[in-house]
């Protein structure tokens, strides 16, 4: 009994360890040999000395997780001739996480996450916006759920320049990744400043193969296989998650390039997918199977201020939205006395298609300030404003606002 308060005393309160505290999947798997900081803290000696006997049965083993609080709102709009009346209410996410080295450069990852929230007040559920504003709003139902959403595992070779990845997790955990724009916990709350919105409407959780490569530091390719469940067609004729796997697969590929001048990094990335199998097209022509390409780029100015950006473009003839475009600012310590604090502005537009109702583009305009008040909890109050909703510029502007508490913990580092 002793041992176990011992490893939940572990989870509760090393929370310091924050090299695995992250949003992103991609960002903990240590892809083309890029390691996390970890950081120590000399009152865990205890603990970690704890979790260094449980690592002696079990091998490099790490247990992390987070959970995410909100309280948001936005006021009432007149939406394509309809008014939504507007909404607030409170929600709440969690992940948990175990990472684990059976081999030498070999990683197994497992993740379950779920949370509770009134999905169906959502905006873009109520079909108010073309492109998400709550990017945390997957993975809950007003009575709460969780489930399985990721298993992989990586395999390194040739000194961390090659992997391979198999299991169960969505595109977006090797492409489209983005240091100042692609963290929704913590950073930006808009689906738009996390992923590029047309690649994230496609994106779902699905058996996965990966591959990658980085021939120098500065290069890296990574390419990848991914079942589909012929989304894009109707319902009588889609297959089950598991069902055919290999036929009709969405393939997708990235190359990014990440110089360094001096202290300064920067990394741009260039990438495109496709569903391979056809779909109906809005312009009522043959079917056809549905792509998408995409720039994304995140560069430090300055050690403490840095900008991103992204742009795609989609097939017209099957998307909704047919190209996008984003850009922002970092800026961590904004303020004096608060060096680990982040301010972070952005703007964006996605453009709808002349083939449907709604054929502008969609503005949005969005601020947050993370209030870092230790290393394992921040407060970030978010402000998001949309101009032409919904594509339409004959519709209301909405203002969206999101006050959220993140919490994050972990077992040491090995």
């Amino acid at each position: 009994m002793k041992k176990i308060l011992i490893l939940i005393s572990v989870l509760v309160l090393s929370c310091v360890n924050t090299g695995f505290c992250r949003d992103s999947l991609r960002s903990t798997l240590n892809l083309h040999g890029q390691q996390n900081e970890k950081e120590q803290s000399d009152l865990l000696d205890e603990f970690r000395d704890a979790w260094s006997e449980v690592q002696d049965v079990t091998g490099p083993l790490t247990i992390e997780g987070d959970v995410l609080g909100y309280a948001q709102s936005y006021g009432s709009a007149k939406i394509d001739g309809d008014t939504k009346n507007g909404n607030s209410y409170g929600a709440y996410k969690a992940r948990v996480r175990l990472h684990w080295s059976p081999i030498e450069d070999g990683e197994f990852f497992f993740q379950v996450q779920g949370g509770a929230s009134d999905l169906y007040s959502n905006p873009s559920r109520r079909g108010m916006v073309a492109s998400p504003l709550n990017s945390q709003a997957s993975r809950t139902s007003p009575g709460g759920e969780a489930s399985i959403s990721d298993v992989l595992y990586t395999q390194h070779f040739a000194d961390k320049k090659i992997f391979v990845s198999l299991g169960w997790t969505d595109p977006e955990s090797f492409m489209d990744g983005n240091r100042f724009a692609g963290n929704g916990r913590t950073q930006f709350v808009n689906s738009m400043f996390n992923n590029e919105p047309i690649f994230d409407g496609i994106d779902s959780n699905l058996p996965i193969i990966a591959v990658g490569f980085n021939p120098r530091e500065e290069f890296s390719f990574t390419m990848l296989a991914q079942s589909t469940t012929y989304a894009g067609r109707p319902d009588d004729q889609r297959k089950g998650d598991l069902e055919d796997m290999a036929d009709s697969p969405l393939i997708g590929g990235q190359l990014t390039y990440s110089p360094s001048f001096g202290k300064l990094k920067g990394n741009y990335r260039f990438f495109g997918w496709t569903n391979t199998y056809d779909q109906p097209r809005l312009d009522g022509g043959e079917e056809s199977a549905n792509w998408g390409i995409a720039f994304n780029m995140d560069q430090d100015i300055t050690e403490d201020f840095g900008i991103f950006a992204r742009l795609g473009k989609g097939n017209g003839a099957i998307n909704n939205i047919t190209w996008t475009w984003s850009a922002g600012t970092n800026w961590q310590g904004p303020l004096p006395m608060r060096e680990q604090d982040v301010w972070g502005v952005a703007a964006g537009g996605v453009q709808g298609n002349k083939h449907t109702d709604n054929t502008d583009m969609e503005f949005h305009y969005e601020t947050y300030y993370q209030v870092k008040l230790t290393d394992y909890f921040s407060i970030v109050p978010d402000v998001t404003y949309v101009t032409n909703s919904n594509a339409n510029r004959n519709n209301d502007d909405i203002l969206f606002g999101m006050l959220k508490f993140f919490f994050t913990f972990s077992t040491p580092g090995s």
